[in-house]
């Protein structure tokens, strides 16, 4: 009877250690995803060397002032982008950019992701941060490297109103804040800008009309500047 007991408890022991393993693995390895998920990526003028090349990367943000931030740095600049819809958190994103990078070598990073992948924890999404700027330093190591943290939502009925995510948006970018004066990332404040201007909206309550636009490109194109000085 002693003999049974003792198994009994080693096998549930063993049951209860690979079910908390097993769902450890689940989190870290998460995937969440949206109604509708892409991925788009333009590198322009490959195999031109005479200039250095600037990559950006993030979201739909990203895809739109991508256009003006070229009109502000032309002639100093080779460009490319990759945009998704892809959150910090899920780990095909790491894979990607890591492919893309490798593909394209560049002088200027600028990254920002946030608004997707609503329903990853921000535990999670604060995890990812290291993951995403060692894949930089490792297959970009001689590459400056900048973060645009990211604008709040508004309601598109109401465009001085804002949505009830901002709460959420706030606490990613405190995130991503710590990280990068830790780490000595310089920041494009890309919140103040969308807070302090609901003029800069469209109707959608996400992205920026084109004055928005053109003004997160100048901030953009200022920080690229900046760096590129240092």
């Amino acid at each position: 009877m002693k003999t049974q007991s003792l198994i009994s408890i080693f096998i549930l022991s063993l049951i209860i250690t690979t079910g908390c393993s097993s769902d450890s693995g689940k989190k870290e390895g998460l995937i969440i995803l949206e109604n509708t998920e892409w991925t788009n990526q333009w590198v322009e003028n490959t195999n031109d060397n005479s200039l250095p090349r600037l990559l950006l990367i993030g979201d739909s943000h990203v895809q739109q002032y991508y256009g003006f931030v070229k009109q502000e740095l032309k002639g100093k600049f080779n460009f490319g982008r990759y945009t998704t819809s892809k959150c910090l958190g899920n780990p095909f994103l790491a894979k990607e950019i890591r492919t893309f990078l490798e593909q394209y070598p560049c002088d200027v990073i600028v990254f920002n992701n946030g608004l997707h992948g609503p329903d990853y924890p921000d535990s999670v999404y604060a995890a990812a941060l290291s993951d995403i700027f060692n894949i930089f330093k490792e297959v970009q190591p001689s590459a400056k490297v900048i973060w645009v943290n990211t604008t709040p939502r508004r309601n598109p009925k109401n465009l001085s109103e804002f949505s009830a995510s901002v709460e959420h948006v706030k606490t990613r970018n405190r995130y991503a804040k710590e990280y990068m004066e830790e780490h000595n990332i310089p920041i494009v404040d890309s919140w103040t800008l969308g807070y302090d201007h609901p003029e800069y909206y469209s109707g959608d309550g996400t992205h920026f009309n084109k004055e928005g636009k053109k003004a997160e490109a100048k901030g953009v194109a200022e920080a690229v500047l900046k760096a590129m000085k240092k």
